[in-house]
C-alpha cells in the first residue's frame, strides 16, 4: 500500500522530469538529474519506475488525467451545449497557458515514439471523459455527427494553436480574439 511518503517521492520525482523536459528534452534529462532535482536517491526513482522510458511514459498518463479532469470539473449540465463546449474551450486555453510546462510535455509526447508505448486501449480510456462529453452533444443534436476523434482535433487543435501563440510573446492575445477563436470552431461543428 502506498504511504504519503511514497506519494510525496513519486509527485517530486514527476515535478524534477517535467522541469527538466520542458529545458533539456526527453533525450537530455538523465535519471541522475532527475534524482538530483527531486532530491531523492538514484536508486529511488527505480523503485517506482522500471526505466526512464516508463518514467515519461507515466508521466504523459498523469498529465493527462490531471487535466481532462481539470477541465471537465467545472462542466454545467445544465447549460446548453454551445456554452459548455465554449467553458471547455477556454478552460483549455487558461490552464495550458498557465501552465506552459504541462503544455509543451504533452505537445512533444504526442508527437514523439514514446506515444507507441502506451497501449491504444489506454490512450482511449484517458480521452474517454471528452469523447464521452462530446457524443452526448452529438445525441443532444447539438453539434454535427462528427467522430469524437475529429471534433477533438478541431478543437484541441484549435486551442494548442493558441496557446503556442500566447506562449511565443508574438501576438498578445485579447478574451474577444480568444471568443472569435471559438465561435469559427464552433461554426465548424455545430448542428446546423
Amino acid at each position: 500500500m502506498a504511504t504519503q511518503k511514497d506519494f510525496d517521492k513519486k509527485e517530486a520525482i514527476f515535478a524534477a522530469t517535467l522541469e527538466l523536459v520542458s529545458k533539456h528534452g526527453f533525450h537530455s534529462s538523465p535519471m541522475s538529474e532527475v534524482a538530483k532535482q527531486a532530491n531523492v536517491a538514484a536508486g529511488t526513482i527505480y523503485h517506482y519506475f522500471k526505466s526512464k522510458d516508463d518514467l515519461i511514459c507515466a508521466l504523459y498518463v498523469r498529465l493527462k488525467e490531471k487535466t481532462t479532469e481539470t477541465l471537465l470539473k467545472q462542466d454545467d449540465a445544465n447549460k446548453h451545449y454551445r456554452e459548455r463546449i465554449r467553458s471547455f474551450y477556454l478552460q483549455n486555453f487558461r490552464y495550458f497557458t498557465q501552465n506552459p510546462k504541462e503544455f509543451y510535455f504533452l505537445e512533444q509526447f504526442s508527437n514523439s515514439p514514446f506515444i507507441q508505448a502506451i497501449p491504444r486501449q489506454d490512450l482511449q480510456r484517458l480521452d474517454q471523459p471528452i469523447y464521452d462529453f462530446l457524443r452526448k452533444a452529438v445525441f443532444m443534436q447539438a453539434v454535427r455527427d462528427i467522430p469524437p476523434k475529429i471534433m477533438i482535433s478541431m478543437l484541441l487543435g484549435s486551442v494548442g494553436s493558441l496557446v503556442k501563440l500566447q506562449l511565443s510573446g508574438d501576438f498578445q492575445l485579447t478574451s474577444s480574439d480568444i471568443e472569435q477563436a471559438f465561435f469559427a470552431c464552433w461554426d465548424g461543428i455545430k448542428r446546423q
